[in-house]
């Protein structure tokens, strides 16, 4: 069920109805509306959400006691093995394959039918760092299945996170009944699912159909093509992610619920820290505690620290896909990450010098977008081809076109700048807002807004990127 749907949005008006008609129902409204929301992905696939999840759970009531390592461990097992079976099993066979030069007699059998259950990559890793917390005694087991399974499955994220943890989210799972409807939450959940549709339809749609024609013919691009072609993509990814992200953001807020903000401007980093700080926050932080800082982080020297940064990169890029593809751009993110790390060791440069900020965020978003193109290239080979021109100049045609091609981009940088200063200044723009502007033109610049989105609507529904992983 797509957020940008029909029926996504009625589920969503009869169960924001329900839940403040009910208060004390609100947890079986919400464990309700999870099910609808999810089984409209398949039956089967709700069906294994829900039995992982009660492993899960089950496991997590037995860490606290006797064997609680080996729970632990047996969660963990069940949620990778669910993950890989689904996910790379094709992959791993076509490999073995390839590399061992045999043939298993696979493609025409069930195994190779089995499709992707949606939000498996993301529900695993909640799963995953729920045990975990639950181990370390950040948090105490849940001890109801029933509001376990409404924190697991918030159809406001599940399908593409942010990837919440138990810690930030189950004691507002707790509290439901004392949630009280708010002018406040009901606008910023308004605000933010707004700011969600306007980039996922004005924006992102427009740009997939743009980046996939020049995807499509990789062998016919020059250098000026491949890089726009990688620039189209680099937005497109930006504006579609992070309008899913808002979209949860703003249904949490309807619901009294917070939820964590997954991206805050990312093409304005100078550097790899800085980005992942911007793109993904909730992932970023989740390879950070679950797999850098558990290798060894930074407290087993520089050489080692770099091995880190690596490994929990490519395992960042094996989540997102399986292909080669995602996975050298893991590796190549791991690598810019190392080599920040040196470089910063032997160039110390101040924080207020601007001009050097500005180049090295110029820098570092040509940097970034190049790994895209391992991202959304079909293969190893087109996104090589890609680079090589996109790095060596070796086939530049000059026209008029590219002056506008580019100049859309400058303007597309030109929206995401606007952003930047919007979410900076959210608070005075919107005291600003209220108070010089009368309700008669705010309501008309709603409408307007409204019949835009209305406008531009595909009349075939786009699913988001990430949905696929």
């Amino acid at each position: 069920m797509l957020f940008h749907s029909f029926e996504f949005f009625v589920l969503l008006l009869i169960t924001f109805v329900f839940f403040y008609s009910f208060p004390k129902q609100r947890i079986y409204i919400l464990a309700v509306a999870n099910i609808i929301f999810y089984s409209a992905s398949g039956i089967r696939y709700l069906f294994l959400f829900m039995i992982v999840s009660w492993i899960t759970y089950m496991c997590s009531l037995k860490i606290t006691k006797n064997y609680g390592k080996i729970f632990c461990c047996i969660g963990i097992l069940v949620n990778v093995l669910n993950l890989i079976f689904f996910k790379y099993t094709g992959f791993i066979l076509n490999n073995i394959e390839k590399v061992m030069g045999i043939i298993f007699p696979w493609q025409d059998t069930l195994l190779a039918k089995i499709m992707l259950p949606v939000g498996i990559s993301f529900y695993t890793f909640q799963l995953i760092a729920y045990l975990v917390d639950v181990y370390r005694k950040e948090i105490k087991p849940c001890d109801s299945f029933l509001s376990f399974w409404v924190f697991i499955s918030f159809f406001g994220q599940l399908i593409a996170g942010p990837i919440m943890r138990g810690k930030e989210f189950l004691f507002q799972i707790d509290s439901l009944e004392e949630n009280k409807f708010t002018l406040t939450n009901f606008k910023y959940g308004f605000y933010y699912i707004g700011m969600g549709l306007f980039k996922k339809i004005i924006f992102a749609d427009f740009l997939a159909k743009k980046a996939d024609i020049y995807f499509s013919q990789v062998g016919n691009l020059n250098t000026l093509d491949a890089w726009f072609a990688a620039y189209l993509f680099a937005f497109q990814i930006y504006f579609d992610f992070s309008a899913y992200s808002e979209i949860a953001v703003g249904v949490g807020h309807l619901f009294g619920l917070n939820l964590s903000l997954n991206f805050k401007s990312p093409y304005i980093s100078a550097n790899p820290s800085e980005f992942w700080k911007r793109w993904h926050i909730t992932l970023s932080s989740w390879i950070r505690d679950y797999i850098y800082i558990p290798l060894g982080g930074s407290k087993k020297g520089n050489l080692l620290q770099y091995v880190f940064l690596f490994t929990a990169m490519a395992i960042s890029g094996i989540w997102h896909g399986a292909a080669w593809t995602f996975i050298v751009w893991g590796i190549y993110h791991g690598i810019l990450s190392a080599l920040h790390k040196i470089y910063r060791s032997y160039i110390k440069v101040s924080k207020e010098n601007i001009i050097y900020k500005i180049v090295c965020i110029v820098i570092f978003f040509q940097l970034t977008t190049i790994g895209w193109v391992f991202f959304r290239a079909s293969s190893i080979y087109d996104a090589i081809f890609m680079i090589k021109k996109m790095i060596t100049f070796s086939d530049v045609s000059y026209s008029m076109t590219y002056v506008l091609y580019f100049g859309f981009v400058l303007f597309l940088y030109g929206v995401h700048l606007v952003e930047y200063f919007v979410r900076k200044n959210e608070n005075t723009i919107s005291v600003y807002w209220q108070k010089y502007f009368s309700p008669a033109v705010r309501a008309a610049a709603y409408i307007g807004i409204v019949i835009l989105l209305i406008l531009f609507i595909q009349t075939e529904e786009s699913t988001f990127i990430y949905f696929q992983f």
